[in-house]
C-alpha cells in the first residue's frame, strides 16, 4: 500500500520539474502494482538528517524480506552507461556528463543503514540487513548499455515493481528470514516522522494524511517500540478520561471536568525538551537533536 504519498513541490526550475515528474511516474506504478497490497509499503520521497548530512531516497520499499530504494531519473532522450562506469545523457548530437545514479543509491543505502542503526537497540543489525537498490530511468528515455551488458537493479520505471515482487518470491524460496508485519510498519511510521523535506509546501496546502499502520514492538529486530504515554490524568481532577486538543500549542482536555492542563514532553533518550506531532488521532513525541520519535497518547 502507499504509506506517504509525496511531498508538495513548489518550483519553476525545469530540471527540477522533470525530475518531480520522473518521481510521479514512479509513484503511479507503485499505487497500481502496490496501492491494494498490505504486506508492501511505499514511501514517496523520504529525505532524513543526521550528523549536518542528509540523503533523499526518491522511493523507499517494504516489503517481507528486506527493503528497496529506487532512485529515479528524468531522462528524454538516451542515456549511455559506459563499461568504466561513467553515465552520459545524450540530447541529439550533444551529451553531457552526469553523476552516476547507482552511486547515489549506495550512499543513500549507506546513510539509511547507518540511521536505522541509531534508532535501534542493537547498532550491527543493519549492517547485513537487505536492501536492494534500484535505478529507474522514465518512459521516455532510452538506455544504451555498455558492452558488457545491462546492469542488475537499472531499468526502465515500469519494469521496477516487478523486480521487486520477483526479489522478493526469490527471498521466500531460498528460506530468508521474515520480516514480520508489524516490523513493517514499525520501520514506515519511523521513518515518515524523520522525514525532513526540504521544500516547503504552497502557502494553504495541507500536509499529506498518512494511513497510520498499528505496529507493535518487534523484540527481534530490536527496534525500539513506540509506546503510548502511561495513564496520564487530569491534575484537577484525578481523572484519566482526557484528549489531546490544540490551541497555540498542544494541551490536555478533560473530558470529565471539562479543564485544561499543559503538556510538557521531555525525550526519553536525550531527555532534552521534545514536541508533539498530530497525525489522526495520534499524537507523536519528537525529538530534533537525536531525530528521536514514539508514539505518545491516541485520542479516544
Amino acid at each position: 500500500m502507499i504509506y506517504k504519498e509525496l511531498d508538495p513541490i513548489q518550483t519553476e526550475d525545469k530540471f527540477a520539474k522533470a525530475g518531480r515528474a520522473a518521481e510521479e511516474q514512479m509513484a503511479f506504478y507503485f499505487k497500481r502494482f502496490f496501492g491494494g497490497d498490505s504486506d508492501i509499503l511505499v514511501l514517496n520521497g523520504i529525505r532524513l538528517e543526521a550528523d549536518g548530512d542528509a540523503a533523499q531516497m526518491d522511493h523507499l520499499v517494504i516489503h517481507s524480506h528486506g527493503l528497496a530504494i529506487v532512485e529515479s531519473k528524468s531522462v528524454v532522450g538516451k542515456l549511455q552507461i559506459k563499461d568504466d562506469g561513467q553515465w552520459i545523457r545524450w540530447y541529439g548530437n550533444q551529451s553531457k556528463g552526469m553523476a552516476s545514479p547507482i552511486t547515489q543509491a549506495r550512499l543513500q543505502e549507506k546513510f539509511l543503514r547507518s540511521y536505522l542503526a541509531k534508532a535501534s537497540n542493537n547498532p550491527t543489525l543493519f549492517e547485513k540487513f537487505p536492501i536492494d537498490l534500484y535505478v529507474a530511468i522514465s518512459d521516455s528515455g532510452v538506455i544504451l548499455w555498455p558492452k558488457s551488458g545491462s546492469i542488475p537493479g537499472v531499468c526502465k520505471s515500469d519494469q521496477v515493481p516487478d523486480k521487486i515482487i520477483a526479489r522478493r518470491e526469490e527471498a521466500q524460496s531460498a528460506g530468508a528470514p521474515e520480516l514480520a508485519a508489524a516490523g513493517r510498519g514499525k520501520i514506515a511510521a519511523f521513518l515518515v516522522a524523520s522525514n525532513k523535506p526540504l521544500a516547503k509546501a504552497a502557502e494553504g496546502a495541507q500536509p499529506a494524511e498518512f494511513e497510520p499502520v498499528v505496529a507493535e514492538a518487534v523484540s527481534e529486530y530490536n527496534i525500539e517500540p513506540a509506546t503510548a504515554s502511561e495513564n496520564p490524568s487530569c491534575k484537577h481532577c484525578g481523572s484519566n478520561s482526557l484528549e489531546v486538543r490544540f490551541g497555540h500549542t498542544y494541551y490536555w482536555h478533560c473530558l470529565s471536568c471539562e479543564k485544561n492542563s499543559p503538556i510538557k514532553v521531555t525525550c526519553p533518550t536525550c531527555k532534552e525538551p521534545a514536541k508533539v506531532r498530530k497525525q489522526k488521532k495520534e499524537f507523536f513525541l519528537e525529538c530534533g537533536k537525536c531525530n528521536h520519535s514514539s508514539l505518545y497518547f491516541v485520542n479516544p
